[in-house]
């Protein structure tokens, strides 16, 4: 076992960049987990579906793999996919962007810890996100978290609603976890 490496959010911006990458969690260095196909695909699937209707409603942007910064905590973080309105965005934002995301999904991956999950999820809730996604592509199922509200769990069909970020965005989960089965 690793002792946890702990730097201020400074220390942590002036590291290189590695693969897999690094993100700042309560102050600790935590390499994001690695990715398998599944959870590959998923992302794919679901960012262009986001992509392909922001498009047609440019009311926000659509980003993989961002990273964002709290300016009130000591995180440093790749939400999977964020969704942040355009309103909010920071115009010419370089560098870590310290606006919150509006709808961060987090597709798991094989190796994901469910105690930095739950953290996560407090953190994004605690930090302003509006709407979470967690999507789990091993079981085919979604859970939902919107701030003052009781987890929303999906499994494997139904539509996923983007409400109130994107109205009238619906991701398909049948449609989805076939594409992730690559049938």
């Amino acid at each position: 076992m690793t002792t946890p490496t702990r730097v201020s959010v400074e220390e942590f911006l002036v590291l290189e960049e590695t693969k897999p990458y690094l993100e700042l969690i309560n102050g600790e260095v935590v390499p994001k987990a690695m990715p398998g196909p599944k959870h590959s695909a998923a992302v794919l699937y679901i960012g262009t579906e986001l992509t392909l209707f922001v498009r047609q409603n440019p009311i926000a942007r659509v980003d993989t793999e961002l990273r964002h910064r709290s300016p009130s905590e000591a995180w440093v973080f790749l939400p999977d996919i964020s969704v942040t309105l355009r309103d909010r965005w920071p115009k010419g934002a370089t560098g870590p962007i310290e606006v919150m995301p509006d709808l961060a999904i987090e597709v798991l991956s094989p190796d994901d810890r469910p105690g930095r999950l739950s953290e996560r999820v407090d953190f994004y809730t605690r930090a302003g996100t509006r709407l979470i996604w967690i999507v789990d592509p091993e079981l085919e199922n979604v859970t939902v978290y919107r701030p003052n509200a009781a987890p929303e769990f999906l499994r494997g069909t139904g539509t996923l609603s983007a409400d109130p970020i994107l109205p009238g965005f619906g991701l398909d989960l049948e449609t989805l976890f076939r594409a992730v089965r690559d049938e």
